[in-house]
């Protein structure tokens, strides 16, 4: 089935519009940055773990059995070197990659924002729509004494400064 055809379920669209709108955004990157993010990703696997301990067991052992011919010897300095500019440049790697997956998650963030905000309003519209049937039909919800509290609009941006007052608050504490 193709993506985006009528017969297809509203949550699997979404997730197809997201995982497009994601591809998008890789396709974007320049080349380096997609180099670094495929390093980054490489450095922290099993694949890699089994590579790093290959090449070092390869160097020692080539150094040990083969001293004639070693480049390298004990206490292999030249290794040590080697894999100490690995690191820096792995960790850097690892961080470009992190940097690409924390502005990825901020997207998706904004994009549950939006429409977290779009489903509030729709519910109050809802509420609205069934506290006028209910009065038209004169029925009355004894269970419910507030119903006017839930059909008003909520005030996003008090809540949003209410929130970072408790937060100011409780960083204080």
């Amino acid at each position: 089935m193709q993506a985006g055809t009528r017969s297809e379920k509203p949550a699997a669209q979404s997730i197809d519009a997201i995982l497009r709108l994601e591809k998008q955004d890789e396709k974007t990157l320049a080349v380096h940055h997609r180099l670094f993010h495929w390093i980054g990703w490489f450095a922290g696997t099993i694949q890699f773990i089994v590579l790093q301990c290959a090449f070092v067991l390869g160097w020692i052992i080539f150094s040990r059995f083969f001293p004639h011919y070693a480049f390298d010897e004990y206490p292999f300095p030249l290794l040590a070197t080697i894999l100490a500019v690995e690191a820096v440049l792995l960790t850097s790697c690892v961080l470009i990659r992190q940097s690409l997956i924390d502005r990825t998650l901020e997207r998706r963030d904004h994009l549950e924002l939006q429409i977290n905000l779009l489903a509030e309003k729709e519910a109050t519209q809802s509420l609205r729509i069934l506290q006028r049937i209910a009065k038209k039909l004169d029925v009355e919800d004894a269970e419910n004494s507030r119903p006017d509290e839930l059909a008003s609009e909520t005030p996003v941006d008090q809540i949003a400064q209410d929130l970072r007052d408790r937060q100011d608050e409780a960083a204080k504490q």
